[in-house]
């Protein structure tokens, strides 16, 4: 044994200490010691962990909710997205513009152009700078109207499809009197000898009821599905007819700028040619005019199929 510095006796492990008189427990053969007991790590979201935390711990989120049983969404009919009414490819007339219009009107003017046999460059050109923006419009609104006009055509189809099967099943239910007669309502089957009549009569009608009922849901089924598919019908048919007037317009305007255009030029060109006051039918005669199909499209008959119509004068 031997003694402390405080006065107490150290004893040996296990065997308890002799100046208390109190037994220590010894270790468990299993237990690990005390300096190679597993430390558990620090928790996830804590500074030690790498994570940067400022103020308190952020709250774990929520567990996402289990949908709960109930009826589907009803599904919603496609959106139309509306008409384009942009007019991003009309050029402004720029002063620059002006001056070359008045520096070429001068120009012709002086060449004796036009003539009764041919125009002017610069008539030609505007005219032809027209031309091709009207052909870029109707480009853009045959693109627009392409998948529109696919849907007109299914729903169409489906409309003849529905009304074809609502018909047949309007013949099935023509067939089945609304109520049977007294004899098959008094009809008795087995195991119904003693049963009361009422209660026989009630029985045969539920079960002719059970059989006619479907085929008058079937009907009414059919009726809005059909009436569901006029109604997308017109909506597209409206949409389509307001891309019509819209690309309409705006070849309407793409007309008129060319039009200022050349009447700035032509205003400067009748002061210089030989012939001034002579030259207004041979300048109407090379004025661009507007498409035949815009006259169709503001008619609403564009969709519908081609239409002979003379182009407008200028």
């Amino acid at each position: 044994m031997s003694r402390s510095d405080d006065g107490g006796r150290t004893g040996h492990p296990g065997r308890g200490d002799t100046a208390t008189g109190v037994p220590s427990a010894p270790f468990p053969r299993h237990a690990e010691p005390p300096a190679t007991r597993r430390v558990r790590g620090p928790e996830p979201g804590t500074p030690a962990a790498g994570t940067p935390v400022i103020g308190a711990p952020a709250p774990r989120p929520a567990p996402p909710a289990v949908p709960t049983a109930g009826p589907p969404p009803a599904p919603s009919s496609p959106r139309i997205r509306p008409a384009d009414a942009s007019t991003g490819s009309m050029p402004p007339y720029t002063l620059a513009n002006r001056l070359a219009d008045r520096r070429r009107a001068r120009a012709d003017g002086r060449a004796g152009l036009p003539s009764a046999e041919s125009g002017t460059p610069t008539l030609e050109e505007l005219a032809q700078d027209f031309l091709a923006r009207s052909h870029r419009e109707r480009l853009r609104l045959d693109v627009e109207l392409a998948p529109l006009l696919e849907t007109v055509a299914t729903l169409v189809v489906r409309i003849d499809e529905t009304d074809a099967a609502r018909e047949r099943a309007e013949g099935r239910v023509a067939s089945w009197p609304v109520l049977l007669d007294s004899d098959q309502l008094g009809l008795r089957r087995g195991g119904e000898t003693l049963t009361a009549d009422d209660v026989v009569r009630a029985r045969r009608a539920r079960e002719y009821e059970a059989l006619r009922r479907p085929m008058v849901d079937e009907i009414t089924r059919l009726e809005r599905t059909g009436a569901a598919a006029r109604e997308e019908l017109a909506r597209v048919r409206a949409a389509i007819r307001a891309r019509e007037v819209v690309g309409a317009t705006r070849v309407r305007r793409l007309h008129a700028l060319a039009m200022r255009r050349i009447s700035a030029y032509e205003s400067h060109l009748v002061r210089h040619h030989p012939q001034g006051d002579r030259i207004g039918p041979w300048l109407v005669a090379r004025h661009p005019r507007i498409p035949g199909w815009v006259f169709t499209a503001e008619e609403g008959q564009l969709s519908a199929g081609p239409v002979d119509r003379p182009v407008e004068e200028s």
